[in-house]
């Protein structure tokens, strides 16, 4: 999750103030493994573990599952409660909007951050093919 972990808290908060949430699962740590492709011989290994942690509630008929990398249990439990709410428990539409809302919001606040990022970068960014025809191998090898 790049977003602040209180937007997860805020939008769960909205959910267990307008239904009964209740933990099938309660948050709980365990380890998975991390697979990376080797891209020289288009093989799969395993890099190691990370530690996550994933939390499952229900509400009314509809099952929510969070995880998240590392040790959070609250956020954990928060990203639940938001996925049970989406995934079509009964709340009202206005819950629903607003759920919607402050996710969109927070959507627009991680993009504007990556664009900031971005344009930071691009300001120290160099194109080795436009260096004025210079070929920087051969001076290397006379000097």
């Amino acid at each position: 999750m790049e977003s602040d972990p209180s937007v997860a808290r805020g939008l769960a908060e909205l959910v267990e103030r307008a239904s009964e949430v209740r933990e099938v699962v309660p948050a709980r740590q365990g380890l998975v493994m991390c697979q990376v492709r080797e891209t020289a011989r288009n093989s799969r290994f395993y890099l190691g573990e990370a530690l996550m942690t994933e939390c499952r509630v229900r509400i009314g008929d509809v099952e929510g599952l969070g995880a998240v990398l590392g040790g959070d249990a609250a956020l954990a439990h928060d990203l639940a409660v938001v996925d049970a709410a989406l995934s079509g428990a009964d709340l009202c539409a206005d819950v629903v909007a607003e759920l919607e809302r402050g996710i969109l919001a927070a959507e627009r606040r991680v993009a504007d951050g990556r664009a900031r990022a971005a344009a930071r970068t691009c300001v120290s960014r160099v194109s080795f093919d436009e260096m004025g025809g210079q070929d920087m191998s051969v001076q290397a090898v006379v000097k």
